[in-house]
């Protein structure tokens, strides 16, 4: 059998067995740290900023912090991602109880990676931020076949295909979409997400792989996962697959709104300081001029520069009245 077909029939023997094996844990290949070293320190101290940080990126649905080894060239860095849907509290909550089995499973690695049904933590001495990982890969199905298999990877393949285009256009912050489909008397909910620091081309890069391996050992059944380091897929036919308590992601802050007063206040003060500056400078300039006539005519050049300073300061004059005038005349509506 070939390396590729061997992989598949281990992700689905994987696959088969895997749900109630939760948190599924890798606690890496790089080698230990010493119990009581400063490595560990670091990686305690790290994971318990989990619980006091006020950090908006737990109501996007992620943590990242990093901060060097005492006395090594080492530098630390700890990473987690919530399903988009959930609450900064829950977010917490779930990291907090990874990091606690994180210290239990692997208690000496110097990496880890966690998967639970709502979240993943990662932690690593070697920075991994802004790059894709595809391993370890958690495959995981339900045991409940759809009633209608090819108009169910059909619509699979609709809805994921443009799921994983929005979310891969998402900003910084999170790059996440959901969204449901009716496949005949099924419906499928699902919902797509990667790590927020990476890029649009490899988030939709980690999402194909997701994709093309939920098709091939899950798309039969009533619910399955992808899930990866850098990103995740998750669908159901139970319309409660979103039931953790979501709410609305704070809102970018507004501008102070503008009413009719305020901006007829500003345009007169704009306009007052812009008479005030000008006559002033007219009137140096107009003394300047006086002078000048008042002296024997020295060239035809000089003579052409006074005229023309005169007419500028005539001209932005005029402009300004007419800007008060429109400015009375103008009906200002209210912001809203």
């Amino acid at each position: 059998m070939d390396p590729p077909n061997l992989l598949l029939l281990l992700l689905l023997m994987f696959a088969s067995t895997i749900n109630a094996q939760f948190p599924a844990s890798y606690c890496g290949s790089t080698g230990n740290f010493t119990a009581n070293s400063t490595y560990q320190t670091t990686l305690t101290t790290l994971l318990s900023s989990i619980s006091t940080t006020n950090s908006l990126s737990l109501s996007y649905g992620f943590f990242n912090v990093s901060a060097a080894v005492s006395s090594t060239s080492q530098t630390l860095y700890v990473f987690g991602l919530c399903r988009g849907d959930l609450t900064a509290l829950g977010c917490r909550a779930c990291l907090n109880a990874l990091a606690s089995s994180m210290r239990r499973l692997c208690p000496l690695q110097k990496e880890a990676l966690l998967y639970t049904g709502n979240c993943i933590i990662r932690y690593s001495d070697a920075s991994f931020f802004g790059t894709v990982a595809t391993e370890p890969t958690y495959v995981a199905r339900t045991a409940d076949n759809v009633s209608s298999p090819d108009t169910y990877d059909a619509t699979m393949r609709k809805l994921l295909n443009g799921l994983w285009v929005e979310a891969a256009g998402g900003g910084s912050l999170r790059k996440y979409a959901s969204g449901n489909e009716s496949a005949g008397p099924d419906m499928i909910y699902a919902l797509v997400q990667c790590t927020p620091d990476l890029t649009e081309q490899q988030c939709s890069d980690c999402l194909v792989i997701g994709v093309q391996m939920i098709r091939e050992c899950c798309v039969r059944y009533t619910g399955g996962r992808f899930m990866v380091p850098s990103c995740l897929i998750l669908y159901e036919t139970n319309n409660k697959f979103f039931d953790p308590v979501s709410e609305p992601l704070p809102a970018p802050p507004l501008l102070p709104s503008v009413g009719k007063s305020n901006l007829m206040m500003t345009v007169i003060i704009a306009v007052v300081t812009s008479v005030s500056a000008l006559l002033v400078t007219g009137i140096v300039v107009l003394l300047k001029v006086k002078r000048k006539m008042n002296q024997p005519r020295q060239s035809v050049e000089g003579e052409f520069l006074s005229f023309s300073l005169e007419h500028q300061l005539f001209m932005r004059l005029k402009k300004i009245m007419k800007v008060i005038k429109l400015t009375n005349d103008y009906d200002f509506a209210p912001a809203k």
